[in-house]
């Protein structure tokens, strides 16, 4: 069975969420899509589903996921709704293949936010996740912002399957509209010197403009950073707010850079916020050289 280790545990992530009654009512529906394949049924379902199951959070932690062919996909921001949607994809794809592709998008096209915001959150679940890249495109230029997030944060699709360009762009976007960048999944792996750059453009259009900007997005300038970034980054571990601190030392500690080490270490001697002393610690731990580590061990 496609996905049958995905299927279980949303299965019983939404029993746990719903009551008997619904989730009894739910099983004899997939059974029905299950046995009777189409489209249109999936439709309807899917339409329904947050009338039927409601929108309560899972309740799942920070760490649940479930695997898809390629990815884990967080389950924290699942509510009933959306793990019942994937369900009813994830059935349909396995009772009648050749129908999902435009099953799917189908149900994008003429769904609202939350059925579209289902789709998008379930599609590293489904065969063939890369087919979709163009729905998840759509997605990443929505001017929806509920929409956009659950495309950008807490979903690995982006960084597995975007372009380069895009990639940025949509990174672009989260600070633009203040989106969390830290909870755009693989920032660390599909960071670019490009991106590096568009970064501190964008920090210094800011700072011109006496705006501020969110500080996270430190995490988006790459090991390979332009002329000028570990200095600017540097120079906000000074920063009085210690949200824009504590950021900035976690960017540095991706970057690399031995030569900040001594700069980090200066900075923790006068640190007063522990949530800032505690990223220092370790950004100096990992800036270290390893035979220093090894000796400290």
């Amino acid at each position: 069975m496609p996905n049958a280790p995905s299927t279980e545990t949303l299965t019983a992530q939404l029993r746990a969420c719903v009551s008997s009654e619904a989730a009894a009512e739910f099983a004899r529906e997939l059974g029905t899509l299950r046995a009777e394949p189409d489209s249109t049924r999936l439709l309807t379902s899917f339409s329904a589903a947050a009338r039927r199951l409601g929108k309560a959070s899972l309740g799942a932690d920070a760490s649940a996921s479930v695997h898809g062919p390629v990815d884990a996909v967080p389950l924290a921001p699942f509510t009933a709704d959306v793990a019942g949607r994937a369900l009813l994809l994830l059935t349909l794809a396995e009772a009648k293949p050749d129908a999902l592709e435009d099953a799917v998008w189908n149900a994008y096209r003429e769904g609202d936010t939350s059925e579209k915001i289902a789709i998008v959150r379930s599609l590293s679940l489904l065969p063939e996740p890369e087919r979709f890249l163009d729905l998840a495109l759509d997605a990443g230029r929505t001017n929806e912002t509920h929409l956009f997030s659950a495309l950008a944060c807490d979903n690995p699709f982006p960084a597995r399957y975007y372009p380069e360009l895009e990639f940025n762009k949509l990174v672009m976007k989260a600070a633009f509209v203040r989106v969390p960048v830290e909870r755009v999944q693989g920032l660390d792996r599909r960071a670019n010197a490009e991106l590096s750059r568009m970064v501190l453009d964008y920090v210094a259009e800011q700072e011109a403009a006496g705006r501020g900007f969110p500080a996270p997005i430190w995490l988006a300038v790459s090991v390979s950073p332009p002329p000028g970034a570990v200095a600017k980054m540097l120079s906000y571990t000074h920063h009085e707010s210690a949200e824009m601190r504590l950021w900035a030392v976690r960017g540095l500690a991706r970057l690399g850079p031995e030569r900040v080490a001594p700069s980090l270490d200066e900075r923790l001697g006068v640190e007063a916020d522990e949530r800032v002393k505690a990223a220092l610690v370790e950004a100096i731990e990992l800036l270290s050289p390893s035979d220093d580590r090894s000796r400290s061990q």
